[in-house]
């Protein structure tokens, strides 16, 4: 049997032929070793290639006679499609595709590659799809099974074999039995070395009441729309990865922490859509005046080496409009291993399409609720962050009830309160009330302080002593800076809490 699905590619083939366009499609990806054949002729992916170059030209609409005139500027091609009667071919083709079936035939034909491209590296298909099988009743059964499978569930297939070969040599148990005295004084000088905190955090005091960024573990930011929230990590993901950034109380560029190797993960905005808030933030040139190109030239001296700055970076950007937990473990253990990545930043916990998909395959087809969905999803990143010893900071919407909140906590969390269950850090950023202003006015003006347009309400602290409190903050939203100013008691108490710099990277435990 062979790993060529000749009808798909003859169908395939007629519906480029009647519509180009589709080459282009974000749906589809179609290459070159689709439609190779397996110790055969090169007749299918001779036509791709004509089709696809001639689209690629510009050409619209492409005919019979198109097809012919291009391929006889190749001799060795071109003889191979007269030989196989081409033009004949592909009038069928065009007669008898249709384009309404153009996904079924477009996902049988990517099975295929898929189990061509495992064979070429040595694995056994087998399992999946045996060539060997010559009685008609075992074939027809082999291909009912084939034909269910979806390209997910053979990848899968194959995902498990190494899983259990990796199993067998490598003991990956999260179990640890120890007496709870053993390597107690190991640890304690190791805090007389290296106090216990992480690489510095955008804030002194959130330093202090967070211990910095510290590996292994989960901060959940949530807050309503519009707040900010993936400007705000945007800032602090640059801040963790540059080793410059301007200051324009000084007026001068001033040495920033030891860079670390960041990963931002978008799931709504393309690169280029976040870069000028990445550059405003190092440069301190307004991010509206970068976007309308309205920058003075000083202004514009100081974008440039924003971005020389940000070029020497381990500042990494993927963007995933839709995703499941596999693909985001998938994505960050890419760039731990390629990028060294142990900070990482994905922009807000919410349910895709894969997500469903993948819950729905777990489940055996069983429905989930929302709440059960987006807790196991956290829970995996929180299993993420430990086993491959990063830090990971991520956001959440809110429900309704926030606009009445006095004291923000996990139950304003939209779709699951459980989601703050594993996480170490939780806080949910809003903007002032008057109610919270008029309460905290006898600090402003005792202080000195500028007025706050944003407050942490931080119900959840593994690292400190600090929790249900409030810490006060303004964000310069032109430039993304951003200035802690004091921090309270739920009921506005002023708070003495001494700022932690953190000048190098300490060690982590």
């Amino acid at each position: 049997m062979s790993l060529t699905p000749k009808r798909s590619v003859f169908q395939i083939l007629g519906c480029l032929m009647q519509k180009p366009s589709l080459l282009e499609d974000e749906k589809y990806r179609l290459t070159r070793e689709d439609f190779i054949e397996e110790k055969g002729s090169s007749f299918y992916v001779i036509i791709f290639a004509a089709i696809n170059n001639l689209y690629q030209e510009e050409i619209e609409v492409i005919d019979l006679m198109m097809i012919d005139s291009f391929l006889s500027n190749y001799d060795v091609q071109y003889k191979i499609f007269n030989d196989n009667n081409g033009i004949e071919y592909l009038q069928n083709a065009i007669e008898q595709s249709n384009l309404s079936n153009f996904d079924y035939n477009y996902n049988y034909l990517k099975k295929f590659s898929l189990l061509r491209a495992y064979k070429s590296q040595g694995f056994s298909i087998k399992e999946i799809y045996d060539e060997n099988v010559v009685d008609p009743k075992e074939q027809e059964a082999m291909m009912e099974k084939f034909n269910k499978l979806s390209i997910e569930e053979i990848i899968e297939v194959f995902e498990k074999k190494q899983i259990e070969i990796r199993n067998m040599f490598f003991t990956d148990s999260n179990k640890v039995t120890q007496h709870a005295a053993q390597g107690a004084a190991e640890l304690i000088e190791r805090f007389k070395q290296a106090p216990d905190y992480g690489v510095s955090l955008i804030g002194n005091l959130q330093n202090t009441i967070f211990r910095g960024a510290k590996l292994k573990t989960v901060t959940l930011r949530s807050a309503p729309q519009n707040t900010g929230k993936t400007r705000i990590a945007l800032a602090e993901a640059a801040d963790l990865a540059i080793d410059e950034l301007y200051d324009p109380e000084k007026g001068r560029w001033v040495t920033n922490n030891n860079p670390e190797n960041v990963l931002y993960i978008s799931s709504e905005m393309e690169a280029e859509l976040l870069q000028p808030t990445i550059l405003a933030y190092i440069s301190a040139v307004p991010e509206e005046k970068i976007k309308d190109g309205l920058c003075s030239d000083e202004e514009y001296l100081r974008v440039k080496k924003a971005i020389e700055v940000l070029a020497r970076s381990n500042f990494w950007i993927e963007y995933v409009p839709d995703f499941n937990t596999q693909l985001i473990e998938t994505i960050i253990k890419t760039h731990i291993i390629e990028n060294k990545a142990q900070y990482i930043f994905f922009d807000y916990i919410h349910i895709s399409v894969r997500i469903l998909e993948e819950m729905a395959n777990m489940s055996k087809g069983m429905s989930m609720r929302e709440d059960m969905v987006l807790f196991m999803f956290m829970f995996r990143l929180v299993q993420i962050a430990e086993r491959y010893n990063v830090y990971i900071k991520t956001s959440s919407q809110l429900n309704g009830e926030w606009k009445n909140a006095k004291d923000a906590d996990q139950n304003l969390l939209r779709g699951a309160k459980s989601l703050a269950d594993k996480i170490q850090m939780g806080l949910i950023a809003l903007v002032p009330t008057k109610q919270d202003l008029e309460a905290i006015d006898p600090i402003l003006r005792n202080g000195f302080y500028p007025e706050p347009n944003i407050v942490y309400h931080i119900y959840k602290n593994r690292m400190t002593k600090y929790k249900n409190i409030k810490l006060w903050l303004y964000i310069d939203y032109d430039t993304m800076r951003v200035h802690e100013l004091f921090a309270t008691t739920n009921d506005y108490q002023l708070i003495n809490i001494q700022p932690t710099e953190l000048k190098t990277k300490k060690f982590d435990f």
